[in-house]
């Protein structure tokens, strides 16, 4: 299992041993592309593998760091899950294009973890199409690694020490909205019409039925004086609030005060009619 990094901190001699190494292989012509010239980038890479108990070569050819974020082969996550001591099961089906990895746990034997990665998955994914001849050549090696990556980042994520993915798996990862910038105008992406309504119904369900009250709510909710109604959020903050619906309620009862409930049932209302004000 995966420790803690403080406790692999090098000492000043190790630190200057790997640095004399990373300029010595900076100007070899076998290494990585991405580290030729670059002895901080052989550094950083050899540091991160060092946590982890690698070798300064495997470090350069089994991680690499892409736009800031480590990553690692597969064959490189599928050896950390075995290192920490777990048992990881591989079960191919070539007949069906269909490969299922299990993870068990050393400390919870009893239950299984476990990711399938087929032909559906991938076309789903577009991999035939945007992978190139890898997934149509040897699909069944392509989504064995996927589905052992996948089911260690669910099944010990310790073990993979933040970098649970593959340089080809990043680009399966949706880009985050980014704040649209102008020359003198910063936009945040508003949330989608369907994002309104789900969290204008968790307000009504807490009683909030008055478009004061949901303006109260969603400026103690956000810390933000200006949001009146629910577009007026980010998206960023309706995913936040989205993304756990239980939650979302206990804080907007939170946010009311102990009689605003009741007060608000005395008034009466239109609970719908609210509900879409605090949308428009």
């Amino acid at each position: 299992m995966g420790q803690d990094l403080a406790e692999r901190t090098p000492t000043g001699e190790e630190i200057r041993l790997q640095m004399q190494w990373a300029k010595l292989a900076a100007e070899g012509d076998i290494i990585p592309a991405d580290y030729k010239g670059k002895p901080a980038n052989i550094l950083v890479a050899i540091g991160f593998g060092s946590a982890m108990g690698l070798s300064f070569a495997d470090s350069l050819y089994r991680i690499n760091v892409i736009k800031g974020k480590p990553t690692m082969s597969a064959e490189l996550i599928a050896s950390q899950v075995r290192k920490a001591g777990h048992k990881l099961r591989i079960y191919k089906d070539p007949e069906r294009v269909s490969v299922k990895a299990v993870i068990i746990r050393r400390d919870d034997p009893e239950f299984e973890f476990s990711a399938v990665r087929d032909q559906e998955w991938a076309e789903q994914m577009g991999m035939f199409a945007q992978k190139g001849d890898n997934y149509r050549k040897q699909p069944m090696t392509m989504l064995t690694w996927r589905a052992i990556t996948a089911v260690a980042r669910e099944a010990c994520p310790e073990a993979l020490y933040g970098a649970g993915y593959t340089p080809d798996e990043l680009d399966d990862i949706p880009s985050v909205p980014v704040r649209e910038e102008t020359a003198d105008v910063v936009v945040d992406p508003a949330p989608s019409k369907e994002q309104c309504k789900a969290i204008s119904g968790a307000l009504r369900r807490c009683g909030v039925t008055r478009k004061d009250d949901a303006a109260m709510v969603l400026q103690r909710l956000t810390g933000r004086d200006g949001v009146k109604r629910t577009d007026d959020l980010t998206l960023v903050e309706a995913e936040d609030f989205l993304s756990s619906p239980d939650a979302l309620e206990q804080r907007i009862r939170q946010c009311l005060p102990q009689e605003a409930p009741e007060e608000t049932a005395r008034q009466g209302g239109d609970g719908q009619e609210a509900q879409d004000d605090a949308t428009r």
